[in-house]
C-alpha cells in the first residue's frame, strides 16, 4: 500500500487521473439516456480498461468511477465495483480514491433544514457503500456551492480518511451561494476538508487563476482538476458540456497534449499538491503531464520538451 495520502502530497506534487464519464459515454460503454455510471455494472471490462490507461500513462490516484451514481435499485453493488475495479488497475503502488458528486448541484443556492436531511442522508449512503470497498481518500467534486460540499465533509471525515473537496465554477468566479474561491476554500477547510480546490466546467487558462487565489489564501494542499477543451470565443467556461441538450448538437474541440503538458508545468510553478485533471482530458493528456512533470510512466512518449514548459 503507498503511504497516507497527506504525506506523500508533502514530498511533492501528485498526478490524479482524466475524466470517466464523458469518455465512458464516448466509447458506447455508457449512456446518457440510461445513466453514465452504469457502465461500471454493463461493461467492467471497459472499465477497467480505462482505469489501466490511465496508471500506464502515469496517474499515481485513480478515482472510482461513481460520480453522477443517482437513485438506482443496485447502487451498492455499482459503489462496490467501481472500488473494485479502479483498485485491480491501481496495484499496490497508486492511491484508489472514491468519488462524490452534488445531489442538488446548481438547483440549490441555498439549502433548507429538510434539503439538508435529504442530502446527508443520500450523501452517508454513498460514501459508506465506497469506504467499506476499501478507498483511500474521497474526492468530494464538482459541487456549486459550500453548503452542499459541506454536508458531505463530516462523512468521510468520520471514516478516517483524507477528504479533497473541490468547488466548480461556470461565469462567474463566485460559488452558487456568493463565495469567492478564497473564501470557498476557507470555510471548506473551516468545515473539515483536508485539501481544497477547483475542478471542471473549465480549461486551464480560466481554472488556474482561481486555483491561484486558493493556493494565496489556504495551508492546506490545493487540488485543480480542469477540462480539456478548448473555450468558444470570449466564453470563460465549456458551455456547450453543461447546457443540457447542447452536448449532444457540439462536440467540444479538445485541448493538445502540449498544452495540457504546460498547464502541469504551470500547477507546479504555482505550488499546486494535487494536480489533476477532469472531463476530456484522455491517458495520452495524462502521460504528457507525467512527462513534464518528472514522472514515469508505462509507456513514455517520445522526446516532446514538455519538460520546457513554464519553469
Amino acid at each position: 500500500m503507498p503511504e497516507d495520502f497527506l504525506h506523500r502530497l508533502r514530498r511533492g506534487p501528485v498526478l490524479g487521473d482524466g475524466g470517466y464519464f464523458l469518455e465512458l459515454e464516448r466509447r458506447c460503454l455508457g449512456s446518457y439516456k440510461q445513466g453514465v455510471p452504469l457502465a461500471v455494472l454493463d461493461h467492467p471490462d471497459g472499465v477497467l480498461e480505462l482505469h489501466r490507461e490511465f496508471a500506464r500513462a502515469g496517474a499515481e490516484v485513480l478515482q472510482a468511477m461513481a460520480w453522477g451514481v443517482g437513485r438506482i435499485d443496485r447502487e451498492a453493488e455499482l459503489h462496490r465495483t467501481a472500488v473494485a475495479l479502479a483498485r485491480e488497475a491501481a496495484g499496490p503502488d497508486r492511491y484508489v480514491a472514491g468519488t462524490l458528486s452534488p445531489y442538488f448541484g446548481k438547483r440549490r443556492p441555498q439549502l433548507s433544514a429538510a434539503d439538508r436531511r435529504e442530502v446527508a442522508a443520500f450523501f452517508d449512503r454513498r460514501v459508506g457503500q465506497q469506504v467499506a470497498a476499501g478507498v483511500d481518500l474521497f474526492i468530494v467534486e464538482t459541487f456549486h456551492t459550500v453548503a452542499e460540499a459541506s454536508v458531505a465533509i463530516p462523512f468521510v471525515k468520520q471514516a478516517g480518511i483524507p477528504a479533497v473537496v473541490t468547488l466548480t465554477y461556470q461565469e462567474n468566479d463566485y460559488t452558487r451561494d456568493g463565495l469567492s474561491p478564497a473564501e470557498g476554500a476557507k470555510q471548506l477547510i473551516d468545515n473539515g476538508a483536508d485539501v481544497v480546490g477547483v475542478n471542471c466546467h473549465r480549461p486551464p487558462q480560466t481554472l488556474l487563476p482561481l486555483a491561484r487565489a486558493v493556493r494565496k489564501a489556504v495551508d492546506v494542499p490545493v487540488c485543480v482538476q480542469p477540462t480539456a477543451y478548448e473555450l468558444e470565443p470570449g466564453a470563460v467556461y465549456n458551455r456547450e458540456i453543461v447546457v443540457p441538450g447542447l452536448w449532444t448538437t457540439v462536440e467540444p474541440r479538445v485541448l493538445s497534449r502540449f498544452a495540457v503538458a504546460e498547464y502541469a508545468k504551470e500547477a507546479e510553478s504555482i505550488g499546486i499538491e494535487f494536480i489533476g485533471a477532469c472531463c476530456g482530458m484522455l491517458p495520452y493528456h495524462i502521460r504528457a503531464m507525467a512527462d513534464a512533470l518528472g514522472k514515469p510512466s508505462t509507456l513514455p512518449d517520445r522526446t516532446r520538451a514538455y519538460s520546457l514548459g513554464i519553469e
